[in-house]
């Protein structure tokens, strides 16, 4: 199963556009919890920019050929790549690691710029460059993946925590919030 960049790098891009503006158009309601979550918006949203902060880094790593955790070869997690083709990831099956557990509280400054060195992280990367070479890297719950499948997992990740960001401002009553594509 393989994965295009030049697709996924574009939606990862978009994704970062989306969280910076559901953060900066409820400033009233994004610290707050609802009962779909034991997170708020700006939790959901310092939460993906920690991770994909790893995620670039395995990147880096994947494509200079060395680096912490880097592998040859192994096989992901059964089902592991059918989850990120499809696109959705089940919510609550997974607990997220300590290093990517959003700060209490999160410090929104902080956070505007954690998405903007993300944002500018993903843009800086060529997706003719992002290709399986054999080499890999863990995920804690997938598996080894290649750096198709890490970027493709920050886009399916990414849009997964953004659709719960948008589930809890509506549960609180946001009503412009964006329509996010599958």
């Amino acid at each position: 199963m393989s994965f295009d960049p030049a697709r996924e790098l574009p939606r990862v891009l978009q994704q970062y556009d989306t969280l910076r503006a559901l953060l900066e158009a409820h400033p009233q309601l994004r610290s707050r919890r609802s009962h779909l979550s034991g997170w708020s918006t700006e939790e959901h949203i310092a939460h993906v920019t920690l991770a994909n902060e790893l995620v670039l880094r395995n990147l880096g790593n994947l494509l200079k050929g060395s680096g912490l955790l880097v592998m040859q070869g192994g096989d992901a997690t059964p089902g592991a790549l059918e989850l990120l083709q499809a696109g959705s990831l089940p919510r609550g099956q997974a607990q997220s690691p300590r290093m990517v557990r959003p700060p209490a509280p999160v410090d929104v400054p902080m956070l505007l710029d954690w998405l903007r060195e993300g944002r500018a992280g993903f843009a800086a990367l060529d997706p003719a460059r992002i290709a399986s070479s054999g080499l890999k890297i863990p995920h804690q719950v997938l598996g080894p993946l290649d750096a198709p499948e890490w970027l493709r997992f920050a886009a399916v990740h990414t849009r997964h925590h953004l659709g719960i960001a948008c589930e809890i401002l509506a549960a609180l009553g946001a009503t412009d919030l964006p329509t996010l594509p599958a």
